[in-house]
């Protein structure tokens, strides 16, 4: 019985495979692909996101976030990272994950995007709760250059770039495309 339980368990383990772990698997991915943009430390924090600070990145990582436990599907970060490369929101840009990046990262996602290691759960298995996020700032009109309004959340100006945020999208805006007290709206925000 013993030997026919080790038999069935050494046959289906590499099906069964291993839980994708942040340090080991994700956080190298993030590194090689993300902090260009996305990085504390090189000094770029596109949209708001860093992957280099964990307690911020715990902050988006929560339902509704950009990076929703335990519902890759749901998970704007597997949106922007599937997206065809010709798409203009297409992460990283100018290149693609590999496949088994995208697998691990969805998995990562699917058993709970945890930041440290399965252990460093909850005692009742639930994840560790991650930083709350400070409340984001209430959207505002902008009005395009043809008058055309839109209500949206102000992220940040990159150079002649206004991002934008509606429905938990980020949205970059040609600061040429809006009228003139929409681009002094956006100007005159402190970075």
């Amino acid at each position: 019985m013993l030997r026919s339980l080790i038999f069935l368990l050494a046959v289906l383990s590499p099906a069964l495979g291993r839980a994708a772990d942040f340090k080991k698997d994700i956080a190298p991915i993030f590194k090689s692909k993300c902090y260009e943009c996305h990085s504390e430390q090189a000094k770029k924090e596109k949209n708001g996101y860093v992957f280099d600070n964990l307690e911020r990145l715990a902050g988006d990582i929560r339902p509704s976030g950009m990076i929703d436990p335990g519902r890759p599907g749901e998970s704007p970060l597997m949106e922007l990272i599937t997206l065809p490369e010709g798409d203009k929101r297409h992460m990283p840009p100018g290149g693609s994950l590999s496949n088994k990046q995208i697998k691990l990262i969805r998995e990562w996602i699917q058993e709970g995007a945890l930041l440290g290691k399965k252990g460093a759960a909850k005692p009742s298995g639930l994840p560790v709760k991650p930083a709350p996020k400070p409340p984001e700032p209430a959207p505002e009109q902008w009005i395009s250059t043809d008058g055309k309004a839109i209500t949206a959340v102000f992220v940040s100006l990159d150079g002649e770039i206004v991002v934008l945020k509606m429905n938990g999208k980020p949205y970059r805006v040609p600061l040429a495309k809006l009228s003139e007290a929409s681009r002094r709206q956006a100007t005159q925000r402190k970075p």
